[in-house]
């Protein structure tokens, strides 16, 4: 399964051209990001966030945790999982991540 064409964003990284793409999930931000070319292992990154709640709360926001996810954060959790040994370009099953606000942990 590989990233729909219509939602996704490109980076480059370490001179390898990745997609990506963020998703809501129940109290959490999914992060899949995938090798643009050889589309292999899907990268997949679990962050807490309180995004669902917004809504819920509305105007009462200020103690929710809204992360914001930045291309420099795409690029910073691509280079970790590279380091922790995600090969982009090999097929198999997704990779799976928790971010604790400062490294990726491999679940």
């Amino acid at each position: 399964m590989t990233i729909n064409n219509k939602s996704f964003r490109r980076i480059s990284v370490r001179e390898e051209n990745y997609i990506w793409t963020v998703s809501p999930g129940s109290g959490y931000l999914i992060v899949i990001a995938e090798h643009e070319i050889s589309r292999g292992i899907r990268l997949q990154v679990n962050i807490e966030s309180d995004i669902d709640s917004v809504w819920v709360n509305f105007p009462n926001t200020e103690h929710l945790n809204m992360k914001i996810v930045r291309p420099r954060d795409i690029e910073f959790f691509i280079c970790q999982a590279l380091d922790q040994g995600w090969d982009a370009k090999v097929k198999g099953t997704p990779i799976v991540f928790d971010f604790d606000g400062r490294i990726l942990k491999r679940r």
